[in-house]
């Protein structure tokens, strides 16, 4: 195959000079002849680490190319000896990208090569690139019921090859039988209740797989005592274990350092009623807990009385939902400090006459909600009044700011001066709606609702089917950093939000528990 390239050129002058020329009108034609001997090699290769293991390479496709040669070396570009893997690509598309992904062993430095082979040529030069594996992780997800208060039960992939486990604390090396191997589990007997563990797989020295978990407490509370009256009569930082079961709290002031938590994250207790504060509190957390209002109250948390200082609230490993206006309100003068909530389930809550976090006076150090989930429901997420610093980490927002009503101001308000603001790597699906006037609701923010002293952080945000997200203050998603992409959810009418888009999961976007 030749590839022929003429180059006319032409020079007609007729002109007196010092130097005599002549005039002619049919120069003929000076041809400059390029042949192609070799393909042209892979243009724009790259390689991207998916899954722990699996190389991603891709490049530019080329129509001329009959088929592309593609070999694997475990080494940093040397390519001695013999390949671990070769593969051939002929489907060659007429356009776009050819992406070719392999499977390989962890924590290993790969080099990568790939050439194209065309009928009549030499094959092409090598084009080559260089990745590392991640560790692996064939650990499957662990059943809430295989952790108990002196054992564990961890599973991987039946039949890979594995030969140990490393459990710490303690550095102590448990040898996996052929049995264990086969049926991909092993009973780690002999530990310590309400301790932390790590359990670490190995193929030999390689690490197939990493696991933590907390063996379980011993329960203090059933849901034969009265909750109120145990919590009254518990001391300054008292940690109350809750057993599996309901508890009817009511409405709850809570006068003292305390953590409230669930025996068991996988079989939450139910706790029906609100909480609130009415005198200075150091901490206050909340973890394991299903938290219910059940209709018949505002708020979770109200600290609107002016006598309510409450230094830290920790919400932890939660859900909530049932309350009619509010996660979080104040009107006056009580004061919130830091309120962390993290890997929590934030649902059904209408906002019919509030905002999600609502604070309207008081004060506030900071709000910061990381790794968890508000859906269905919410008139404006954050209504922020006051001076706070505020932060959305790594949330996921499926069908918020859903409250026909003309105070849904969107996501986020913050008039209360120096603050600030970070929206970071958070996914935002079906928000919004368009009201039964035929206004729009469901804005990141309306004009003149984050006040100019604010410090705004936005970076590495995605947005799928969201009415009137871009209306109102901010009007071009580059504005937030943000990227339109379907999150591809499992079920979500359903409470399962687990992303299926790969990209959106190697950016770790949104909750953890929604990317395994």
């Amino acid at each position: 195959m030749y590839t022929r390239i003429k180059k006319f050129t032409g020079i007609l002058l007729c002109a007196l000079s010092l130097v005599p020329m002549a005039c002619k009108d049919d120069i003929d034609p000076v041809i400059t002849e390029l042949t192609k001997s070799r393909a042209f090699a892979p243009v724009g290769l790259e390689a991207r680490v998916r899954n722990q293991v699996d190389i991603e390479l891709s490049w530019t496709a080329n129509p001329d190319v009959d088929q592309y040669v593609i070999e694997f070396f475990q080494d940093s570009l040397r390519f001695s000896g013999d390949p671990v893997s070769t593969a051939i690509v002929d489907d060659i598309p007429t356009a776009g990208t050819i992406t070719y992904t392999e499977s390989l062993s962890g924590e290993t430095r790969y080099s990568a090569r790939v050439r194209a082979v065309t009928e009549g040529l030499e094959e092409s030069n090598w084009a080559i690139v260089t990745a590392r594996t991640d560790a692996e992780q064939i650990f499957l997800p662990l059943p809430g019921e295989n952790v108990q208060d002196t054992y564990a039960t961890v599973v991987w992939q039946p039949g890979s090859e594995v030969t140990h486990l490393l459990i710490v604390p303690g550095n102590t090396l448990v040898q996996i039988s052929a049995a264990q191997v086969a049926a991909g589990e092993a009973r780690i007997d002999g530990l310590s209740g309400a301790t932390d563990y790590t359990v670490t797989l190995y193929n030999g020295t390689k690490r197939r797989g990493t696991v933590t978990f907390s063996t379980l407490k011993e329960a203090n509370v059933t849901a034969n005592d009265d909750l109120s009256s145990v919590i009254d009569a518990s001391e300054e930082g008292a940690v109350l274990i809750l057993a599996a079961g309901t508890y009817n709290l009511g409405g709850k002031e809570i006068t003292k350092s305390i953590v409230i938590e669930g025996q068991k994250w996988y079989d939450m207790p139910v706790i029906i009623g609100q909480f609130s504060c009415g005198t200075p509190v150091s901490s206050i957390t909340l973890r394991y807990l299903n938290i219910q209002g059940q209709d018949d109250y505002g708020q979770m948390f109200n600290a609107s009385a002016s006598e309510c200082n409450l230094g830290t609230l920790t919400v932890q490993g939660c859900e909530i939902s049932g309350y009619s206006n509010n996660i979080l309100y104040s009107n006056s003068g009580g004061t919130y400090g830091d309120i962390i909530i993290s890997d929590t389930y934030i649902h059904d809550i209408p906002g019919g006459g509030g905002d999600g976090f609502d604070f309207r006076g008081g004060a506030v150090g900071s709000l910061t909600l990381e790794n968890s989930t508000v859906a269905n429901g919410i008139r404006t997420l954050l209504r922020m009044q006051v001076a706070a610093d505020v932060a959305f980490r790594n949330c996921t927002f499926y069908r918020a700011c859903i409250a026909d009503n003309s105070n849904n101001r969107g996501f986020f308000r913050m008039s209360g001066g120096g603050t600030s603001l970070e929206v970071s790597k958070c996914l935002f699906v079906e928000t919004g709606i368009e009201g039964s006037g035929g206004a729009i609701y469901g804005n990141w923010s309306q004009a003149g609702d984050i006040s100019e002293e604010v410090s705004l952080n936005y970076r590495d945000n995605y947005y799928f089917n969201t009415i009137g997200l871009w209306e109102g203050e901010y009007t071009d998603p580059g504005e937030v950093d943000a990227t339109e992409a379907n999150p591809g959810f499992v079920d979500p009418a359903n409470g399962d939000f687990t992303i299926t888009n790969q990209n959106l999961i190697d950016e770790e976007v949104g909750p953890s528990r929604w990317r395994q």
